[in-house]
């Protein structure tokens, strides 16, 4: 099976091809990730998915359509086990076994990795650079594990069969839920691994104080930011191929960001998919340049009702989780929600 190629793909590739797996409705805020994408030629990006996103792809997207069965058939070949199927959240497990189960479509590139669709990537061809490239066997955006939401791993035999060296990998795979086995598992085996050359970004409180930092900035479920110790406000903003993180004490450019917790109707109220300037709440994408605006009308009010949101979410999940049993709860969340998580 060939990748489906979009019209003006560039005849030479990129060193570096992120995959992506997805077998979920898309969500309406995906455009923001491929168009991230498309601003970083120096990556392409390996896109498999059940459905096709409901929006223009641009060049370095490369989507294959699967069914849940092709994929759970390319999962056994890769790693021996026998599966049924494999989808949503589960996905993420399999990602260390991604050079083995589409090696076809990863064949002439130096290096293959993984990401999420919830981020906004800035340029990053600050980091991916010649001289970087050649030195380097595992890069992940985090100063002590790999993290799924941005790995590139260098695309050789040692590595695409690192994670049979994973213990109890069999195990973790095979569990019906999602065991972090791309996080967890595969950062104990490439430390362990004494001939891999594992380069980690600094601590982000450190990245963020250089003028690049190569720490992704992760959003959490109350509009916090991951791995940073001060709790101070911040905001990230999308500036043409930039992106900016600000907070009370610094402005930087990073990564990345990573809106992992800030996916709820509430958070997107105000955004409009294909602006200019599209805008939305917490974050802030194109809004108010420093975190100070959060202090002002109509900003500390959105973010008071955000709050509201999380707090009655969590309360009224913990009511239903402890009324009903795991399988009812799991099928009302599904119901309320729409979706899967992925």
């Amino acid at each position: 099976m060939n990748l489906e190629r979009n019209p003006g793909t560039a005849a030479t590739k990129a060193r570096v091809a992120l995959v992506v797996v997805y077998t979920g409705q898309w969500p309406r805020w995906c455009q923001l990730f491929f168009d991230s994408v498309g601003r970083n030629p120096v990556i392409d990006l390996v896109l498999v998915c059940s459905e096709s996103p409901p929006c223009p792809l641009r060049a370095n997207v490369h989507a294959v359509r699967l069914t849940v069965d092709e994929l759970a058939a390319r999962f056994s070949a890769a790693t021996g086990l026998k599966l049924n199927s494999v989808t949503g959240h589960k996905l993420c497990d399999f990602r260390p076994f991604f050079g083995l189960a589409f090696e076809d479509f990863l064949r002439g590139y130096d290096f293959w990795g993984f990401c999420d669709v919830d981020m906004v990537f800035g340029d990053l061809s600050k980091l991916l650079t010649p001289d970087f490239l050649d030195e380097v066997d595992v890069f992940s955006a985090h100063d002590r594990q790999l993290v799924g939401h941005f790995t590139i791993i260098r695309n050789n035999e040692r590595m695409n069969r690192l994670g049979f060296e994973m213990e109890g990998w069999q195990a973790a795979c095979l569990s019906p839920s999602n065991a972090m086995v791309d996080e967890k598992h595969f950062s104990r085996a490439v430390e362990k691994a004494a001939d891999i050359e594992w380069v980690r970004a600094r601590p982000l409180a450190a990245e963020l104080d250089t003028g690049f930092c190569r720490f992704g900035i992760t959003f959490g479920f109350r509009g916090e930011v991951a791995w940073l110790d001060s709790g101070e406000a911040g905001l990230a903003e999308v500036r043409e191929k930039q992106v900016i993180y600000a907070d009370a004490r610094r402005s930087a450019e990073i990564l990345y960001v990573h809106f992992m917790g800030l996916k709820h109707w509430w958070h997107w109220l105000s955004y409009r998919p294909g602006g200019k300037n599209p805008r939305f709440s917490r974050i802030g994408y194109g809004g108010p340049k420093m975190p100070q605006a959060l202090l002002r009308f109509p900003w500390r009010q959105i973010w008071s009702f955000e709050m509201l949101m999380v707090r009655s979410k969590s309360r009224f999940g913990g009511l239903l989780r402890k009324m009903l049993p795991m399988a009812a709860f799991l099928s009302v969340r599904r119901l309320i929600l729409g979706r899967s998580r992925y």
